[in-house]
């Protein structure tokens, strides 16, 4: 898991076992990206600016994405 991505982001939880990645934000809302391949997912833990890292291999993946629940 990576914790703080941004302000926005409260972490980033990656599951090797479906290559499926969660970008969990502060308001609730919660956004899973699916054949995200752990490399990829090392970059980010990995890089100076992970939001910008986090952007770029986000950006032209579908998301699936659920709102907060009340």
């Amino acid at each position: 898991m990576i914790p703080s991505v941004s302000r926005q982001i409260a972490f980033v939880q990656y599951d090797d076992q479906s290559s499926s990645m969660t970008v969990q934000y502060h308001t609730g809302f919660k956004a899973s990206y699916t054949n995200v391949k752990q490399d990829e997912y090392l970059l980010i833990f990995s890089s100076v600016n992970r939001y910008d890292s986090l952007m770029r291999l986000t950006e032209n993946r579908y998301m699936e994405g659920q709102t907060p629940t009340k």
